[in-house]
Parts: C-alpha cells; sequence; structure tokens
C-alpha cells in the first residue's frame, strides 16, 4: 500500500487546498483587489509540496442544471408566484446512499422525496426510480447496482429491501422478517452477496443478490460500555473490497470494523475524539484500489483517508457550502477508476472527487510502494 504524509492540522477538519494564482493588481493606486475565488476544478489535497492525493470534480444539486449546465434558478416571481417546472422538482433534498454502474452513472437516494435519482453525467439526463403499491419507498437510504444494472435500495421505515430491474420496474421487495431498520449496503459481485448494515439489530444481515435469500447475519449487538470484536452498535454503513473484505462504520462504537468474506472478525480501528484517526460520528465508508479506507464523518464535516491498518493519512473537507466542503456529509462511495462521491443531507447535494495514484518508482530508485 502507498503511503501518504499527513501534512494538514485537524483543528477544523482541514479546508481545500487551492493552486489558482494571486489576484491581479487593480486601481490607478496599485492596490491589490480582493484575491479571487478558487477554481473549484483547482481544488487539490493535500499542500504543496506534498504530492496531490485528492483532486475536486464536479457537484450535482439541482438536476435541472445536469440536463442545462446553464440554467437558471426561479426568479424572484416565479417564488411569490409559487411558480415551479417540472425540471426544478429534480433538485436533491436529502440524498444519502450513492454508488454508481459500469456506465457511469450516479444513483443516489434521496430520503425526504422517496425516491433515487439517476444521473448520467455524459448524457445530461435524470432518472428517477420509484416504488408503487405492491413495493412502496418510504424511507429509502442505501443503494447498490449489480453486474446487470438492476438496483437495490434499502428502506429504513419499511424495513426492508427492493430490487429493480435495469429498466426501473420493482421486481422483487424482501427482507421485511430479517431487518430492523437497514441502511447502507453493499454489494460483492463475484460472491452474489448483498451486505446491509442494520442499525436497529446492530449487525450486518447477508442475503444471495441472485435468490434475494437470508445467508446469514455478522455481528451481534455490543454490550453496554464495551467494545467487543465483531460486536456492533449501530452500524449505519458498509462496503466490500475487491477481496471479498467487509468494512463497518460501527457508528456508535466510533469506529471501523474489517471482517473477511466468512464474517470473521479481522481487525478493528478508531475511538471517540476529534484528532486524526478518530471519529464523531462516522457514516459513509469506502475502499479504494489502493486498499485506502475511506470514512466520512457527519459531525467534522470531512472525510477522513485511513490506511487498512487504521493509520491516519489525511483528511478533506470542513463545515460549509462551497466546493470541497460539507454540510452534514452521509453517504461514500468510490469506483473502479477511484473516483470518489459523497452525499449531504442538509446541504442537497453530491460530490465528485478523484484519488490521484502516483507512478510507482523503479527499483533503487526509491518512493512508496
Amino acid at each position: 500500500m502507498k503511503k501518504f504524509i499527513f501534512a494538514l492540522s485537524f483543528g477544523l477538519m482541514l479546508s481545500a487546498v487551492s493552486i489558482a494564482g494571486d489576484a491581479k493588481t487593480a486601481g490607478k493606486s496599485g492596490a491589490k483587489a480582493a484575491p479571487a475565488p478558487p477554481n473549484p476544478a483547482d481544488l487539490i489535497w493535500p499542500l504543496s509540496p506534498d504530492p496531490p492525493r485528492i483532486r475536486w470534480v464536479s457537484a450535482y444539486s439541482d438536476m435541472a442544471k445536469v440536463k442545462n449546465p446553464a440554467a437558471k434558478k426561479s426568479s424572484w416571481m416565479d417564488k411569490v408566484t409559487g411558480t415551479k417546472t417540472a425540471e426544478e422538482k429534480l433538485e436533491l433534498r436529502k440524498p444519502y446512499g450513492i454508488t454508481t454502474d459500469a456506465r457511469g452513472r450516479i444513483y443516489t437516494a434521496d430520503t425526504e422525496l422517496k425516491v433515487v435519482f439517476i444521473i448520467d453525467p455524459v448524457a445530461k439526463t435524470v432518472e428517477r426510480r420509484e416504488g408503487n403499491s405492491r413495493a412502496p419507498l418510504a424511507l429509502p437510504v442505501g443503494v447498490a447496482v449489480d453486474a446487470e444494472d438492476r438496483l437495490f435500495v434499502s428502506d429504513a421505515e419499511l424495513h426492508s429491501l427492493i430490487c429493480f430491474s435495469a429498466s426501473g420496474q420493482p421486481i422483487s421487495r424482501f427482507g421485511t422478517t430479517n431487518l430492523g431498520r437497514p441502511g447502507g449496503i453493499a454489494l460483492d459481485r463475484a460472491r452474489n452477496r448483498l451486505y446491509v448494515a442494520d442499525a436497529k439489530e446492530s449487525r450486518i444481515a447477508v442475503f444471495d443478490s441472485v435468490s434475494m435469500k437470508l445467508l446469514a447475519y455478522y455481528g451481534s449487538p455490543s454490550k453496554p460500555g464495551k467494545r467487543d470484536n465483531g460486536t456492533f452498535l449501530a452500524p449505519t454503513n458498509v462496503a466490500v473490497d475487491s477481496k471479498g473484505m467487509i468494512y463497518v462504520a460501527d457508528t456508535w462504537n466510533y469506529r471501523v470494523q474489517i471482517l473477511d468474506a466468512d464474517g470473521k472478525f479481522v481487525r478493528a480501528f478508531g475511538a471517540q475524539g476529534d484528532r486524526p484517526g478518530e471519529f464523531i460520528r462516522p457514516k459513509g465508508i469506502a475502499v479504494d484500489s489502493e486498499g485506502h479506507v475511506y470514512v466520512a464523518d457527519a459531525e467534522f464535516n470531512n472525510f477522513q483517508v485511513l490506511t487498512a491498518e487504521g493509520q491516519p493519512l489525511l483528511a478533506v473537507g470542513t463545515l460549509g457550502s462551497d466546493p470541497g466542503q460539507f454540510a452534514l456529509i452521509a453517504g461514500l462511495y468510490i469506483d473502479a477508476k477511484d473516483q470518489i462521491y459523497t452525499t449531504e443531507m442538509f446541504k442537497g447535494r453530491v460530490q465528485m472527487f478523484q484519488y490521484i495514484r502516483q507512478p510507482a518508482m523503479g527499483p533503487g530508485k526509491g518512493g512508496d510502494h
């Protein structure tokens, strides 16, 4: 695994770095103008001279702007008269779970609107997945997509899961007798397993993603005041890597736990606190291609990057609404290209970042490997 240098102070959880140039001087007096706002495309982490590791890419909030980037918000007259266009109703409200498919389409579950939005940045289209009378959606939280573009959605209020066909039709509802309050979900496509973080029952439910049958429960509730290995206290999110290892945001135990594909405890890291490697409200969790673990913290409004052993490497973000800042960060997902996706429930926004891999050095040339 390649190493970073944790080169930033952790006090306010690290604001973004801009590589924009200095503002030009203005006026005859020679006084300098106020610094120009940073170009979002130039936002990188960490600070120079350390090599950049994370780059901000884009953000999505108003779905009308996905279809028409030049679209304007409602005028004051529209607000007074209550006029709304159909596209304005596609604005994100409280997105939580997030994932992508092989075509790069972004799926996010909006807990307030009770729908899943599908954003296609290339085609500039937006679709919706909604429940029906036989398979309703009351509080969609987690999302996952399989190799056939079937969409799985967890519903925390109806303690169930819904599977949508690639064309958007609900084809199965399951888990109603097995789940308490399902949250984040993750798919192991190689093993046809669907992992569900159950906050109410404090365990991970494992389903066969083909037959939709329950296979097992991993873990059990932690005893009061104890954080025994393999026990959980309100886990909210789960991720799986290419080797089948399972990563759980053990939220009220303030830690991350790692299990193998059979549910056996491997390791845990993290504690309650505000220092690097500690957590207050860990939520979204993901793993990049080099094995780094990413954890979104709703209290810090950032995501930390750590080694698989829990050594802190970098933190990205702070409270705010600018690019690279967060307002109640919740979901986190990393695709096969190491593109990082986050959701914010207060802002109603999806942000996208890129992990920048460093070239390996040849023998005898030094460098991290």
